[in-house]
């Protein structure tokens, strides 16, 4: 027969690794997985109510896969008939399996000595948060989160992958509407908090730039009523205004700093190279990431290496190692028929549009630079502002021609004048017009919220080169 353990909190840390009828409750490292599909074996599942799925339609699929236990609402328990007790099948039983998930990482974390780094902000906090962890790791065992998994499940779901090899965390925490952040600090008590800058992220829900502040440096307010450090980003004025008065901060940045970067060039892939100068020294550096911008991600992680001990050579060996890869990476750059592609997909806002397009307009190019800009969602009633300035924008870059994708986006390609050659709401016509238009030695731009899937594009193109 199943068994069922009620708890309105969990109070005890780890996974239900066994516990027969009438004996003790016997705890050890927790695995905890949301989705089904991951389960290996001993793992406790946490049946989540999602938009489209519910996690509690997987529970008869957890079991069959060897989980140890599911996590399951009283609501869905109290519906449930005969057909849920069996052999292994094992619950606990509680009002709301989110907040059970995070009460169980918070305890978790509690029980974890070493420092914890709390990474946010609007931009490259992904980025940085690899960055910062791979600097780290040449000195320590590091756990960080994985990819993007930043939000009230990820963070939660990476402080339980902790375990006593450990000696340090990177926790990337992500937001998108007021009083999260103060949620993910709850969760994850970090000792130190770094956010990368203040821009326009989820304006939607948050507003302005200043209730993105207001949202975003609650990490720094957390962090500061523990007797924690914060380290800041002084180029960013609202973020140096938001550390005033803080007890401990470590700044990075200003170009007259301990700690700034001379003689940057990009390559023809838009990788940096530069001279990193220090306290003690120079550093040359290469990045494996394209962009301007990720020197000065790099200065940042950098500061947080030298403030834990890491050596000079220690904190080249992690930039210099580290490869954009998997799920986070950001602006990928390929090559098809002769044509540089530098798909920046994952996601966009008025800010990393212009980072972006500031690296294409930067390298080296012996033909044409065009860009293909999708809508940028969640801007709120700033958005048709925020497309037509970027339309604008372009018109006086050196790109030849625009295409947009999209609603939105077609007040760029207004505002753009005569570079704008068209605006689709169609993938493949625009993949086929861009296979006529594109020559050898030209450089395309793909920008676009992550909804636009304009990575269908990057693909249809990939797989040009590929039958060619």
């Amino acid at each position: 027969m199943g068994m069922c353990l009620e708890r309105t909190e969990l109070e005890a840390v780890g996974v239900l690794a066994g516990y027969p009828e009438g004996g003790d409750v016997r705890w050890c490292n927790p695995v905890a997985v949301i989705d089904s599909r991951l389960i290996e074996g001993g793992e406790l599942f946490f049946a989540l109510q999602g938009e489209r799925m519910d996690g509690h339609d997987f529970v008869q699929a957890a079991f069959d896969l060897g989980a140890a236990c599911a996590i399951v609402s009283r609501e869905w328990f109290s519906r449930q008939g005969a057909s849920i007790h069996g052999e292994g099948m094992r619950y606990l039983v509680v009002h709301d399996p989110v907040k059970a998930l995070q009460q169980l990482a918070g305890s978790y974390r509690a029980k974890f000595t070493g420092p914890v780094i709390g990474i946010g902000g609007s931009n490259g906090k992904t980025t940085t948060k690899e960055m910062v962890a791979a600097v780290l790791a040449e000195k320590y065992c590091v756990h960080a989160s994985k990819g993007n998994l930043n939000n009230h499940l990820g963070v939660p779901l990476t402080l339980l992958g902790l375990r006593s090899c450990h000696e340090m965390a990177v926790i990337e925490m992500g937001i998108n509407h007021p009083g999260e952040m103060a949620l993910l600090c709850s969760v994850a008590k970090p000792d130190f908090g770094f956010l990368t800058n203040i821009g326009h992220e989820h304006l939607e829900f948050l507003g302005d730039l200043d209730g993105v502040a207001m949202a975003e440096t609650e990490l720094y307010r957390d962090v500061d009523s523990r007797g924690g450090t914060v380290f800041l980003n002084e180029l960013d004025a609202r973020l140096a205004a938001a550390a005033g008065g803080l007890q401990h901060v470590v700044p990075f940045g200003a170009p007259d700093g301990k700690l700034h970067a001379r003689h940057i060039v990009l390559d023809a892939e838009g990788r940096p190279s530069f001279t990193l100068c220090h306290e003690d020294g120079e550093i040359p550096l290469t990045l494996n990431f394209a962009g301007r911008h990720n020197v000065h991600n790099s200065l940042g992680a950098a500061t947080v290496g030298f403030f834990f001990g890491c050596s000079p050579l220690e904190v080249r060996r992690g930039l210099e190692s580290l490869l954009p890869e998997g799920g986070w990476k950001r602006l990928e750059v390929f090559e098809a028929n002769g044509v540089r592609v530098f798909n920046d997909t994952y996601n966009a806002n008025p800010d990393s549009a212009l980072m972006a397009m500031k690296t294409v307009c930067e390298v080296p190019c012996s033909g044409r630079r065009i860009m293909v800009l999708g809508d940028m969602l969640e801007l709120g009633e700033s958005s048709e502002e925020a497309h037509r300035s970027l339309g604008e924008l372009v018109s006086r870059l050196p790109f030849h021609a625009l295409y947009t994708y999209g609603g939105q986006a077609a007040g760029s390609c207004r505002s753009a004048g005569s570079k704008c050659r068209g605006h689709f709401t169609s993938h493949n016509r625009l993949l086929e017009l861009l296979k006529q238009e594109l020559e050898a030695g030209d450089l395309l731009l793909l920008k676009g919220s992550r909804g636009m899937r304009l990575e269908r594009i990057a693909e249809g193109l990939r797989m040009e080169r590929i039958q060619s």
